[in-house]
């Protein structure tokens, strides 16, 4: 968790505020949200890249789909939204099996 400072917590608090599983988020809208620096801005940016890939320790939360938006003009910045989901850990809800005693 050292290569991300936080923003699992953030984005945690960011999904329970607004009160819902999944959601379309960008960048810029936690940015402006939570009052991030440039520099935090792109740390979001990698993680969210990251969840894609799959969970992320015991954040609750992964990107399942990643949409790239054109800006108004050509020269804009391509902006990148994320659909953040909640993941639910299906090991943990199975049933164990239980061997009897041999006795």
């Amino acid at each position: 968790m050292r290569k991300y400072p936080g923003i699992p917590e953030l984005l945690e608090a960011y999904m329970e505020e607004k009160g819902t599983e999944d959601r379309w988020v960008t960048v810029q809208e936690l940015r402006d949200h939570f009052s991030l620096t440039r520099y935090q801005s792109n740390t979001v940016s990698a993680f969210l890249r990251r969840l894609r890939l799959g969970p992320f320790g015991r954040f609750p939360f992964i990107v399942a789909r990643i949409e790239q938006r054109d800006g108004k003009n050509p020269s804009d910045p391509k902006q990148s939204r994320y659909l953040l989901k909640r993941w639910v850990h299906y090991s943990a809800l199975r049933k164990r099996t239980v061997l009897p005693d041999k006795t």
